[in-house]
């Protein structure tokens, strides 16, 4: 059996979780490749495909759902679906079954890690820093070995093994997935400017854009055309030059982190998570975008290989 998993990353975290599900499956015996989501073709080759990514506003973001609306028609080839998030999963992994079942596939199973965060207006240390620990690392792998077994069971006409979507735990995170569409963000989330006096020029924001929508070499410098609102350019510039009024968001941190930490602890009620840090500990005076400023954090850097270093032909 030869399998792919597809990967979007921005800090590295869903990245490391596909680097253990892909172990698993080679541990198996099976051959894997892993790309990025821009180098995902010729999926006709594969008889397991995986997808995986972070949660964004409790869903999928938007170019990922776009990716998976876009496949050609699956014809009941086998799937899996996998997310990390940093405190509530919300619809992702049954948003993206549900997508590719639209496309014929047969979703076989899912997984889903607890993650570090970066986000401009949230305190950091978050409430779930520290994750994916090693512990939840190793998780990852097993499910990689499940995952082939069950793919390759599916192959031979057993069905017997596959694994339902978990139900969605926390009711307003699927209400908020609802609201939080790509024209509403549009309409609420502040805009983003590129300071032309901090700008160099680098280019880093642009290249690691996924929505593909900024020109610093415009005039004046295109930011936000499209948008995802990942927020991945204001955390990557070393210069800190793109800037936004986050005095709105950073009012609304304190409850967001009631309701995050409440449903943490249903969590960890469950079986499901365990505490890294004090949720008591919350700094919301020091959100993560003044500690950049005063030069003190920045989010980890990206592994030095790309993604498809991990074809094995």
């Amino acid at each position: 059996m030869k399998a792919l998993i597809i990967v979007f990353s921005q800090t590295g975290n869903t990245r490391n979780v596909a680097d253990r599900i892909y172990e698993g499956i080679r541990d198996s015996g099976a051959g894997c490749d892993m790309v990025s989501l821009p180098e995902a073709k010729d999926l006709d080759r594969y008889d397991l495909v995986g997808i995986g990514c972070p949660v964004f506003y409790y869903k999928e973001p938007f170019h990922v759902r776009t990716f998976l609306q876009e496949l050609p028609a699956q014809q009941d080839k086998p799937w899996f679906v996998f997310c990390t998030h940093g405190s509530v999963m919300g619809i992702t992994l049954e948003s993206m079954a549900r997508e590719l079942a639209n496309k014929g596939a047969r979703v076989i199973g899912s997984h889903h890690t607890y993650a570090d965060a970066w986000v401009p207006f949230y305190p950091h240390p978050t409430l779930t820093t520290g994750h994916p620990d090693q512990q939840e690392l190793e998780e990852a792998r097993a499910f990689g070995r499940e995952i082939a077994s069950i793919g390759e069971a599916v192959r031979q006409g057993d069905l017997s093994g596959i694994r339902p979507i978990p139900e969605v735990t926390v009711a307003w995170a699927r209400e908020e997935a609802d609201l939080l569409s790509r024209d509403f963000l549009g309409q609420v989330m502040p805009r983003l400017e590129i300071d032309p006096e901090a700008c160099t020029q680098c280019q880093e924001c642009q290249e690691l854009c996924p929505a593909g929508g900024i020109d610093v070499l415009d005039s004046p410098p295109k930011i936000q055309d499209p948008c995802i609102y990942c927020w991945h350019c204001v955390n990557v510039c070393p210069e800190c030059a793109v800037k936004a009024d986050w005095n709105p968001l950073l009012q609304m941190a304190p409850a967001n982190y009631e309701r995050y930490a409440e449903a943490l602890k249903g969590a960890e009620a469950r079986g499901e998570f365990r505490w890294l840090v004090d949720p008591d500990s919350m700094d919301f005076a020091n959100p993560f975008q003044k500690q950049r400023e005063e030069g003190k954090k920045s989010i980890p850097e990206r592994p030095q290989e790309v993604v498809s270093s991990k074809k094995q032909g």
